[in-house]
């Protein structure tokens, strides 16, 4: 693959690399959710229960970005296993 490095050790980067983003997917979530909570609040007059369904949302849809990042890097884990035990026959 790569002139440096092999594409095994390129895969294992690129799972490193959705793992590290996890935590950063999951306050993104929550913070546009506030946001858009916040933005009911003022536009609707709802203070303050847009906040907190905002609030509510975005923790939903951070953990449901958590749970998608993990699974892509257990299918990538699963395909490195196989390759390496079928380089091992």
């Amino acid at each position: 693959m790569g002139r440096f490095i092999s594409e095994t050790t390129r895969e294992y980067l690129i799972i490193l690399a959705r793992v590290s983003s996890m935590g950063i997917a999951m306050v993104l979530a929550t913070i546009m959710g506030l946001g858009a909570g916040w933005l009911v609040d003022k536009y609707f007059g709802t203070h303050p229960w847009g906040f907190f369904v905002g609030l509510g949302l975005g923790i939903v849809a951070g953990f449901r970005n958590l749970y998608i990042l993990y699974k892509r890097s257990e299918r990538a884990q699963e395909r490195i296993d196989q390759k390496e035990k079928a380089q091992r026959r």
